[in-house]
């Protein structure tokens, strides 16, 4: 019996809703052209007649005679289309959108829609374009019964195997009715796919016999988008074995992995084992017969697979082409993305324009790694210098001639905003002198360049600021990082300061890497002091902040009472509200007041649903006083917590994922229940399967498994 599986590579064939309207571009269309009733009862008849199995009449071969002279070629534009009525008039758009200056292209939809709205669509393009429809069902019923089970969520799209195999069918209807018409390419296109103009022109140019064109998708809620291009196997991103070019071992999987996916950020044509969704296949590939149907030994799932592995057997090599990725709608949710891709299509080759900025002093030791990771990014370098007496100038003189002087007056934001004020590009980005990007999301920010939607008004980034012994992320959070010039956002607070933005905003998957080379000072505390004694009044901000840098310097009475002040304002963002419990119960178990300790931590679910990281402390606060009962009731919770849905809240993720079960582990093992320790320390170490502790948990557990078997021998 086949059975229900989520496929991170299937494209979507959606059931339709019921709405039929003319698009703007057919309305257009329309209105343009004036047929003669015989030409529209050509078409009719057309648009409802199976493919021919026939070779091509005198008329088809004196037309490609004349393409021919042209330079022109003749390409099959065809999909199989079972789809939502708003994804499917996108799609469509999209199409009649092409640029055709080196083709001639017809269309050719395998009708496997359920409702009937979807199909009116079809036909409707088809009678307004040179196109034909067939039906998916051989005998034309178009009955419900005969279309297998598909269906989708915002979770993913799901697929039983007979419907993949199905799906496999119509594709060779495509292929085959290519061949019989003599066409020199058929580009093969999923229907939930919004294409750039130029997509095919591109694509032709390539001179690939088979290449897909590149488009991300989030196969899962917020997982990082991937690519429907692979190098091996299933859906492997490397190659396993093997030399490289010069004759060395490979890399391991997971540095040739973030090659591969930097690689496809930057635009070019690329050699790939496996591929599928958008694709162009030249006649050469389709009289070699190559097909879709399921290789009987191969156990690979999806029919684009098994169409891979023929087309290498044949001799065919397989590429993707990634200048102009097209926009994958997997998710209703993501169809309101289609106006920003289009917006940007329109721009054409011009990318957004970039000017870095920056505020540097004594910076000689990092600068050059800094300014590095830019090239290709920054199409302006800002370089305002607050006092250096190294060679911090000399080194910037080598990538820019914008290098401003800045008298230091103990104010960050008044810094950064004159570095802004010297910008010129359309977006100002703005880093440190110890910030880098690493090479996966330099690749990343370039490609994020040329598909920004220009209406985008400032761009967030993770901001990496420690990492574990094994290179994972330990302590991250969230900056508006790449901000419209003409929005004029202005930095605010001396000391901590930040970049208030509003409006449309993109939450990003790029980070900066923070690589501080540095001895931290007591600078900010100063400032913040010189301003105490100069009797200012702060702001809840500042006064959360001037409480940090007691506390980071060892001054917790002072911390505390700053951080009581900050509380007492009911005002500032919650978050440090939170964090300013935490930081208070920090302070008192410095001190030694425990029952303030543990009051603070309590205090901190006034202002929201527990977090797990409070839970977690309260967990601990209990276990060391060997009260395991309460200890289990609090790391429980944490497992339990519920994420905020803000993208600019900064967690512990330890907290929220190993970290609470390491420590039921412990807990569950002081209370003589083994299996529920172990049971705990499994889930941790699938969170986390390098740490000491968890291993050398796993290997205690086991140890008293053996005594126990020779206990009972």
């Amino acid at each position: 019996m086949s059975t229900l599986k989520k496929d991170p590579l299937r494209k979507s064939q959606e059931e339709s809703q019921p709405q039929i309207e003319l698009n703007s571009h057919e309305k257009e269309n329309q209105n343009e052209k004036q047929h003669e009733s015989a030409n529209e009862n050509q078409k009719e008849s057309q648009s409802n007649h199976p493919p021919s199995g026939g070779s091509a009449t005198s008329q088809e071969t004196r037309q490609s005679e004349k393409l021919e002279e042209l330079g022109q070629e003749r390409i099959l534009i065809a999909s199989p289309v079972r789809q939502t009525t708003p994804v499917l008039r996108e799609f469509l758009d999209s199409l009649h959108a092409l640029e055709r200056t080196t083709v001639k292209t017809d269309y050719l939809f395998v009708d496997d829609n359920v409702e009937e709205a979807a199909s009116n669509i079809l036909r409707e393009f088809v009678l307004q374009h040179e196109g034909t429809v067939i039906q998916a069902d051989e005998h034309g019923s178009g009955s419900p019964d005969n279309k297998g089970v598909y269906s989708k969520d915002e979770g993913g799209h799901y697929w039983q195997d007979d419907q993949i195999w199905r799906v496999a069918g119509l594709k060779n209807r495509i292929l085959q009715y290519a061949r019989d018409n003599h066409y020199d390419a058929v580009f093969l296109i999923d229907s939930d796919l919004v294409l750039h103009p130029r997509t095919l022109e591109q694509l032709v140019s390539s001179g690939k016999d088979i290449v897909s064109n590149i488009f991300w998708t989030r196969w899962q809620p917020d997982a990082r988008e991937m690519p429907q291009v692979w190098l091996q196997d299933e859906y492997a991103l490397f190659r396993r074995g093997g030399k490289t070019v010069d004759g060395t071992e490979t890399e391991d999987e997971g540095t040739q992995t973030t090659a591969f996916l930097t690689q496809l950020r930057i635009p070019g044509c690329y050699e790939v084992g496996g591929l599928g969704a958008c694709t162009l296949i030249r006649k050469n590939v389709l009289a070699a017969g190559v097909s879709y149907d399921q290789i009987p030994n191969v156990s690979f799932w999806g029919e684009d697979r098994h169409f891979c592995i023929r087309a290498q057997a044949l001799g065919f090599r397989l590429f993707v082409d990634t200048h102009l990725p097209a926009y994958h709608i997997y998710r209703l949710s993501e169809l309101p993305g289609v106006s920003a891709f289009n917006r940007r299509a329109r721009r054409g080759d011009e990318t957004i324009s970039i000017t870095l900025c920056m505020i540097v002093k004594n910076e000689e030791a990092s600068l050059v790694r800094c300014l590095d990771s830019v090239n290709g990014i920054a199409d302006e370098i800002v370089i305002v210098d607050t006092g250096s007496t190294d060679r911090t100038r000399q080194i910037a003189s080598r990538y820019t001639d914008r290098i401003v002087d800045f008298e230091w007056v103990d104010d960050f934001a008044a810094a950064r905003n004159y570095a802004f004020d010297q910008a010129k590009s359309e977006y100002i980005l703005w880093l440190d002198a110890d910030d880098v990007f690493e090479p996966e999301d330099r690749a990343k920010l370039i490609a994020l360049k040329r598909s920004l939607d220009p209406d985008v008004d400032s761009v967030t980034m993770d901001y990496n600021l420690s990492f574990t012994a094994d290179g994972k992320v330990a302590y991250s959070l969230r900056r508006n990082r790449l901000v419209r010039r003409d929005r004029q956002f202005r930095w605010i607070g001396a000391v901590h300061e930040y970049l208030a933005v509003a409006g449309n905003l993109l939450h990003s998957d790029i980070a900066v890497t923070h690589k501080k080379d540095k001895e931290y000072t007591d600078r900010n505390l100063r400032i913040y002091r010189k301003r105490e004694q100069a009797g200012e009044e702060f702001g809840p901000r500042d006064l959360y902040y001037f409480g940090n840098e007691l506390k980071d310097h060892g001054q917790h009475e002072d911390a505390v009472k700053y951080y009581e002040k900050f509380l007492d304002t009911g005002l500032g963002w919650v978050e440090d509200q939170i964090a300013a419990c935490q930081k208070i119960a920090d302070c008192e178990a410095a001190l030694e007041h425990s029952e303030q300790e543990v009051t603070a931590l309590f205090r901190s679910f006034a202002y929201d649903l527990p977090r797990a990281e409070i839970c977690c402390r309260l967990g601990g606060y209990f276990a060391d006083r060997e009260d395991y009962r309460k200890a289990l009731f609090w790391y429980e919770q944490a497992t339990r917590a519920v994420r905020p849905d803000d993208p600019m809240v900064v967690l512990n993720e330890a907290a929220w994922t190993w970290m609470p079960h390491l420590q039921l582990c412990v807990c569950y093992d002081r209370m003589g229940n083994r299996a529920k320790a172990r049971e705990h320390n499994d889930i941790a170490l699938a969170y986390h399967p390098t740490h000491p502790s968890m291993l050398y948990n796993d290997r205690y557990f086991k140890d008293l498994e053996k005594d126990n078997v020779l206990e009972n021998a």
